[in-house]
């Protein structure tokens, strides 16, 4: 018997170097994360490819993954077998009808985990969550590690991530991918940062190269709009089914979009920039885009906290924006309402090109009623009404509202593509066979 490692197979001595951050446990709820939407690979024929059948839930046993793909029985036995020597797949026996013993497959959820930083104006938060997609860890932690350089940053975030996984009693060398989100534009693939507004010294940063020096798993650095969207499509459709914008209102304005069950990125990574289109009103903030009164400068939280402040009211931060509005504040509501028209008329426009299912508003400013509703009212104003009378319009789901589980998600997809655990049973087979 042998068993692959997925992580990188490093040892790592930090433990004088360890700094904790001040982290609090942001859930006590147990949160499993599902794969992205895919439909039924009929024509699946290795390891991996039946791997991802037991991981989906498609088939949960030998004789299922024979009836799913039409492979013999004894083909489908010879590639379970590597899986289960690889360490991937556990089979359990449960009692059947007529006393037989049926053998359940399912996904060895201790063989690895993964990692998720979402990083933001004004948050950091960290999630692990292991191979079955159960979330076993889900902090908010200081924000001090972000520093203008961004590998004074990635250094603080690794010793952040070595506090985490020390406290949920993992093993450092069992990580299997890394997700970073930032609320800024990604280059893709090469994963670079560009333009920056809540960090303008780290364009052209390409975080992804900065973790390498530390680990050898993939780092997948993507917009955290993009993960929202992730986050928020939902496993039991068709992917066929699945069309939705996420909209994250916060401290900025961002957008994923997802196409067919599929991230959206656009050509460069790019798609979904709304937050660069122009808009009716007038710029409270600068923007790092050259377009004048665009939504963001007008219409983001930080716009609004911009407002209302030179009108001589103190707001701290965008919580206390949406509480005043729920207070009833005059001038809150004002600027909220306003904002959510500016909002929903920019919308409008996205939603009759694309014709989404739903449209997901996200961010700590989607809990604003005057916010939304004005939203939704221009939206349903200015819409096809072909484009609308199906659309649900609503908030993030209370277990995926941030972009930390569309992290998860996208790096547990990516870890457990057919490809890579084919590729890791094949060097586990090597070193068994050397």
């Amino acid at each position: 018997m042998y068993r692959t490692v997925l992580g990188n197979g490093r040892k790592y001595q930090y433990r004088n170097q360890l700094v904790i951050f001040d982290c609090r446990m942001y859930s006590d709820d147990m949160v499993t994360i599902s794969p992205m939407p895919t439909s039924p690979a009929t024509s699946a024929s290795s390891p991996g490819d039946l791997f991802q059948l037991i991981r989906q839930g498609t088939a949960r046993s030998r004789s299922e993954l024979s009836k799913v793909t039409g492979l013999a029985p004894s083909t489908v036995s010879l590639k379970v077998e590597d899986l289960l020597r690889g360490g991937l797949v556990i089979e359990s026996g449960v009692s059947g009808r007529g006393g037989r013993t049926a053998r359940r497959l399912s996904v060895n959820a201790a063989e690895g985990f993964v990692v998720s930083l979402d990083l933001g104006a004004s948050h950091v938060r960290v999630a692990v969550a292991d191979l079955a997609g159960l979330i076993l860890a889900d902090r908010l932690c200081s924000t001090d590690v972000i520093d203008e350089d961004p590998g004074v940053t990635v250094s603080g975030l690794w010793r952040t991530i070595q506090g985490i996984v020390d406290d949920t009693d993992l093993e450092l060398t069992k990580m299997v991918a890394l997700a970073v989100g930032v609320p800024a534009p990604v280059r893709q693939p090469e994963g670079r940062i560009v333009s920056p507004a809540f960090m303008p010294a780290w364009n052209n940063a390409t975080l992804s190269t900065l973790f390498a020096t530390m680990t050898d798993v993939p780092v997948i650095v993507e917009n955290d709009a993009n993960l929202y969207a992730i986050a928020e499509c939902p496993a039991e459709v068709e992917p066929e089914s699945a069309h939705l914008l996420a909209i994250k209102l916060g401290t900025r304005i961002g957008c994923g979009i997802i196409s067919g069950g599929k991230l959206h990125r656009g050509f460069s990574g790019a798609a979904g920039e709304i937050s660069h289109t122009q808009a009716k009103g007038q710029a409270a903030i600068l923007c790092s885009c050259n377009v004048v009164n665009c939504l963001e400068s007008v219409a983001s939280g930080g716009a609004l906290l911009a407002r209302l402040r030179a009108d001589g009211l103190t707001v701290g931060s965008t919580q206390e924006l949406v509480q005043m509005g729920e207070h009833g504040d005059a001038r809150a509501v004002q600027v909220l309402r306003e904002a959510g028209s500016e909002i929903g008329a920019a919308l409008s426009s996205f939603v009759n090109f694309f014709n989404p299912r739903e449209l997901v508003l996200g961010g700590t400013m989607c809990y604003s009623a005057p916010l939304t509703a004005a939203i939704r009212a221009e939206l349903f104003r200015t819409c096809l009404p072909l484009m609308t009378e199906n659309l649900d319009v609503r908030t993030s789901r209370p277990e995926t509202g941030l972009g930390s589980a569309g992290g998860l998600r996208l790096a547990l997809d990516t870890a457990l593509q057919p490809e890579r655990v084919n590729a890791l049973l094949s060097e586990a087979e090597a070193v068994h066979s050397a």
